[in-house]
């Protein structure tokens, strides 16, 4: 349960990294944001984990493939934390000329059930609804993703709070070009 949780944890830090970023961002389009997606990137930041209901270091590495016929980004990649790692895939797709995202579920016991994405001068904005297929509790997450001055981008990561009927941070993550 605890690998679980923690799977559950860091997928949302990388599905967070997954909406990513472009530079030049008055003249960019939702095809060239993608363009400057390929690659390989690493990762480091704090994530709270489920559980612990406490912040831990986390790394990653993601490889992201371009199908430029297809106007896709494939993703696909591992975070860890000292609790463990986890895999992590996605997809970003061009369609009608908006980013629009296409996740694998991370969770083996629940179902994303609206996904909602918008982008505007070189922030993209990613909201997922998803149940838990066991409880029937449904959740809300929203990643944030903008460029760095490395050359990749910064993701933060955030849990909607039904308590406080707002999101709340959960995590950051600032990912780096492998080799450059």
């Amino acid at each position: 349960m605890k690998v679980l949780s923690l799977k559950n944890t860091i997928f949302m830090s990388v599905l967070t990294s997954l909406i990513l970023t472009g530079n030049g961002f008055a003249d960019e389009t939702a095809e060239t944001f993608l363009e400057n997606l390929k690659g390989e990137f690493r990762g480091r930041g704090e994530a709270v984990i489920e559980l612990s209901n406490r912040q831990e270091r986390i790394s990653c590495k993601l490889d992201n493939t371009l199908n430029d016929i297809a106007k896709s980004l494939d993703i696909s990649g591992v975070c860890a934390t000292t609790q463990g790692k986890a895999s992590v895939n996605g997809k970003l797709e061009v369609i009608n000329g908006e980013v629009k995202g296409s996740f694998l579920s991370p969770f083996s016991d629940s179902e994303i059930t609206q996904s909602k994405s918008t982008y505007s001068e070189g922030k993209l904005v990613l909201s997922t609804s998803f149940v838990n297929k066991s409880t029937g509790n449904l959740s809300r997450m929203r990643q944030i993703v903008v460029s760095n001055d490395a050359g990749g981008f910064n993701s933060t990561f955030q849990k909607f709070d039904n308590a406080a009927g707002d999101y709340k941070d959960t995590g950051f993550v600032e990912f780096s070009p492998v080799g450059e």
